[in-house]
């Protein structure tokens, strides 16, 4: 019997021993930062996941939490308001630092609505406004910005009056309101009101582009906002990690059809037909061209002659731009 109770107590002994041993904790101590200036965050919250063991961060970003020490892994999830929450693998005397990244929340599109730089969601906006972000341009091939609004604004023109590069490009909001005056709209740039404004910015530095098309949205401007106002933002450095965008690209327009052009015996031809019926055009075809329908119909000259289509000689390169 007192044998008995000598092994039992041994027993009882070993699986205590064995019970600490599988409860024994190891303490790991870190810190959490923030992913983008490495300030501390205080309060964040670290707990073992699987477990109801937590903590808090204190005000220089540190924490102590403990983990079964049993020679294992373990994952820590550390959250913290407005930051993306993230999970971690520690074991026993690991110091982390955990760089926690801001989370970005679309709280809508923001659309300029005053001179003076404020502005309101547009899911709130009641007036009529039209918004091009940078999203939407920057894989527009041209360099124009007045050529970049053309479609893509309800109510928005953009015509040139001309095919040279450089030729202005005419903005109109809702059509010309005057047939004496200026219907052009006004332009502004960062809050400060630019003559011609889309021949004075780049294409690529726009951050997005606001028109305010109805009397409520132009009402700041008084009678300068009655054809519109095109409300431009420009792309600023932000806090943060230094960041290098490149964009570019390379193109070329060429003309992709013709008319068909008459040769020059056709020419002549044509001329003569033209020319009966009148003495005056009869007397300036003999003395430009030939004297009487035979001639016209055997003068081998005009058939020698090698024709030009000016339609080539003028638009027949392709313009190249990068």
């Amino acid at each position: 019997m007192k044998l008995m109770k000598i092994l039992a107590f041994i027993a009882a002994f070993i699986c205590c021993n064995i019970s600490n041993a599988q409860t024994a904790n190891a303490i790991i101590k870190g810190r959490i930062v923030n992913d983008a200036t490495g300030k501390p965050l205080q309060a964040a919250t670290v707990t073992v996941v699987g477990s109801k063991k937590g903590t808090a961060t204190e005000a220089d970003g540190s924490f102590t939490v403990k983990i079964p020490d049993d020679g294992k892994s373990h994952k820590l999830s550390v959250g913290y308001t407005g930051y993306l929450t993230q999970e971690i693998t520690v074991k026993a005397g690991d110091k982390p630092i955990v760089k926690l990244k801001e989370e970005i929340k679309d709280e809508g599109e923001v659309i300029i609505q005053t001179g003076y730089g404020g502005g309101i969601k547009k899911k709130e906006l009641a007036a009529s406004v039209s918004t091009v972000s940078a999203k939407d341009l920057k894989d527009v091939p041209i360099n124009s910005v007045g050529e970049a609004l053309n479609g893509r604004l309800a109510g928005v023109t953009a015509t040139t009056a001309e095919g040279s590069p450089d030729a202005d490009v005419k903005i109109r909001v809702r059509g010309g309101g005057s047939i004496t005056q200026d219907n052009s709209p006004l332009y502004v740039i960062d809050g400060v009101i630019v003559e011609n404004g889309l021949n004075n910015i780049v294409l690529q530095d726009i951050q997005d582009i606001s028109v305010l098309k109805d009397a409520a949205a132009t009402a700041i401007y008084g009678a300068r906002g009655a054809n519109g106002v095109i409300v431009i933002t420009t792309k600023t450095g932000k806090v943060g990690k230094l960041r290098v965008s490149y964009n570019s690209y390379y193109g070329f327009k060429s003309l992709p059809k013709t008319l068909a052009a008459m040769t020059p015996n056709e020419f002549v031809l044509y001329q003569y037909e033209r020319s009966r019926g009148s003495s005056t055009e009869m007397s300036s075809f003999a003395s430009t061209y030939v004297s009487t329908w035979d001639s016209v119909v055997n003068f081998a000259e005009y058939k020698k002659v090698i024709p030009v289509n000016w339609q080539n000689e003028v638009l027949g390169n392709s313009g190249f731009t990068q």
